[in-house]
């Protein structure tokens, strides 16, 4: 168990606790031939205690020394009294204790504490934070660049559950009319170009908003890559500037294997098994893998990391031979672009040089032949693809791989480990496309802060104008009482031998 400790604004100190089970990275080893299973047993010494004491240490030491540590690692525990520590190891601190980051509304927010009486499935979702108006978390940046967010939201009331609203990050619409009527984490990836990153929640008009759980921390360099291969239906092409757009995480799929936990992913995800989107089920030829050797990794490499996933999910697969094919379906919302990786590890083959398959996304073929080996060289290797596809008004995504016949007859043509589909925002403004929603906190209270200052100054003006208005009154009063005269009606002759009534300045003495 790892302390990463954080100072805020305040000299506040912010702890957050890292732990990740997986061993540290070794050097590459030799080819390994898979087994149904493989066991490893200690043989008999003298002091079997001390040298088990000494290889804990040892493995304790390699495994902390390769532990992903991020250099931005907000963790909280939002409208909590108390920490909360989830089973990985974390630990959310609640986000009135916290200096790092600063809460920001027009009015005031509400901390709400679940029912006792059914047990939340986290303690994330013990508490959550209620905003009534505009309001805004500012989290402190300490690197820039690409960060995951993750928004936890359980909503343990039926207000939350009919809760509207919008959620933004750096002026970006991540979330456009959300409503959470059932437990959910939205999770994005997305780069940071600022000091501060501005988590905004906008009510819809007579509704609220909330949140339980914040999770923002530096990603990996490696997790994004920049270039991708379009597939559409008149053919395919390479695709750049990937590692600018922001994604917003929709499935991450081990194929046949068992669900993967946040405690056994050094970045805290979760991958559940593909059974339930699997399109044809009783296919023939189809076959599922399961691993107990070690995963590959090159020493040093920058590109292939735990952090791009886990072991768990490459120690198992599912196989096609090459009359074969197996497909999965994913419903997503249609008129958007999805980024595809297909995760590949060989935990098939006996030897080099044996498989060929085709990979098919959305029913057009997107990589003919597909010779692996040719790719990494070695068995047990993992290996990703990217690709990116445009789902229409359809609202499924379908990804297939199939057998080819330059593999040999009877013998596992193709295979698949681990998927992961993101969509792609729409445009530069939001996930869904641009909305008139207001997320800049500064402008709404320099709005705000705006329209009073020239009421003021409205004000101001009149009581000027009308105390001038009466002074200049009494100033002519006392003025023409000094003088001697006063404003008299009287009769005058018009000349046509008619009285005629004026009015006249007379004199109310005689000054000789």
């Amino acid at each position: 168990m790892e302390s990463v400790e954080w100072m805020g604004g305040h000299g506040t100190a912010c702890h957050a606790v890292l732990m990740s089970p997986n061993p540290c990275p070794f050097p590459f080893p030799e080819p390994q031939i898979p087994t149904k299973s493989t066991s490893a047993t200690m043989a008999s010494s003298p002091g079997p205690a001390p040298l088990a004491a000494l290889l804990l240490c040892a493995l304790f030491t390699a495994s902390a020394a390769s532990r992903f540590a991020p250099a931005d690692n907000h963790l909280i525990a939002c409208g909590a009294t108390a920490p909360a520590v989830l089973p990985d190891g974390r630990r959310f601190i609640p986000d009135s204790g916290c200096a790092s980051t600063r809460l920001r509304s027009q009015s005031s927010t509400l901390p709400a504490a679940a029912p006792n009486a059914p047990a939340a499935p986290s303690p994330l979702h013990a508490a959550a934070r209620v905003f009534s108006c505009h309001a805004s978390y500012d989290l402190a940046i300490r690197r820039r660049g690409r960060h995951v967010l993750r928004l936890h939201f359980y909503p343990f009331d039926a207000s939350l559950a009919s809760a509207r609203f919008h959620v933004g990050a750096g002026g970006f619409l991540l979330l456009h009319n959300f409503t959470a009527s059932s437990p959910v984490v939205k999770e994005f990836l997305l780069p940071v170009h600022a000091d501060v990153l501005a988590l905004t929640f906008v009510p819809e008009a007579g509704s609220a908003a909330f949140v339980n759980a914040i999770e923002l921390f530096s990603a990996p360099e490696e997790l994004v890559g920049d270039i991708g291969t379009l597939v559409a239906a008149d053919g395919i092409n390479q695709t750049n500037g990937l590692s600018s757009q922001v994604f917003e995480t929709l499935y991450r799929i081990s194929v046949a294997g068992h669900k993967v936990t946040p405690f056994n992913d050094t970045l805290w995800r979760t991958w559940v098994n593909d059974e339930g989107f699997l399109v044809n089920k009783e296919s023939s030829g189809t076959k599922a893998w399961s691993f107990g050797g070690r995963i590959a990794y090159p020493k040093d490499s920058r590109l292939m990391t735990r952090e791009v996933a886990p072991d768990n999910v490459y120690s198992s697969a599912r196989s096609v031979d090459s009359e074969g094919s197996v497909t999965w379906g994913f419903p997503v919302p249609a008129g958007s672009r999805y980024l595809v990786r297909m995760h590949f590890c060989d935990i098939v083959s006996k030897a080099l040089y044996q498989l060929y398959f085709n990979i098919y996304v959305n029913g057009h073929l997107a990589l003919k032949d597909f010779d692996i080996s040719s790719t990494t060289g070695y068995l047990a290797y993992p290996y990703y693809i990217d690709f990116v596809a445009d789902v229409e008004d359809e609202g499924m995504l379908k990804l297939a791989i199939g057998g080819s016949k330059m593999s040999r007859p009877g013998e596992a043509s193709g295979f698949l480990n681990a998927l992961e589909i993101m969509r792609v925002n729409k445009t530069g403004g939001g996930m869904d496309g641009d909305f008139p929603v207001i997320l800049d906190m500064d402008y709404l209270l320099s709005k705000g802060i705006g329209e009073f200052a020239r009421s003021l100054l409205c004000g101001l003006v009149f009581a000027g104008l009308f105390l001038a208005l009466v002074t200049l009154v009494l100033r002519l009063r006392t003025e023409l009482k000094n003088n001697g005269t006063i404003w008299s009606r009287q009769s005058i002759d018009s000349g046509d031998g008619k009285l005629a009534r004026a009015y006249q300045l007379v004199p109310t003495k005689t000054d000789y």
